[in-house]
């Protein structure tokens, strides 16, 4: 799913980056529009897992690893999305930062 969105934001013409590295940990997606820096994190949920969970997790984790930080001169926007493999779809979504 996030190899799919890069190659979608690439193909627009934005700067898009994948398993971003920081002294903390890697985000999945970065990507840089003009003054803006998205930062994405991507959570998967099977069968019987909650989607709830699963999106405060990736809320947790891109506030404790600082995930972004490095384009501090952008302004950074943090997405978490959740995707259901039985449902096949983004099933939530959080803007964090």
């Amino acid at each position: 799913m996030q190899s799919f969105i890069q190659i979608y934001c690439a193909g627009a013409g934005l700067r898009a980056r994948t398993e971003v590295h920081n002294n903390k940990g890697r985000s999945d997606l970065e990507v840089s529009s003009g003054f803006r820096h998205w930062v994405f994190e991507f959570k998967l949920v099977k069968d019987d897992e909650s989607p709830e969970k699963k999106l405060r997790e990736a809320e947790i984790q891109m506030k404790e690893r600082s995930y972004g930080l490095s384009e501090a001169h952008l302004e950074i926007k943090g997405m978490a999305l959740v995707f259901s493999l039985k449902d096949r779809e983004f099933v939530k979504w959080a803007e964090i930062l």
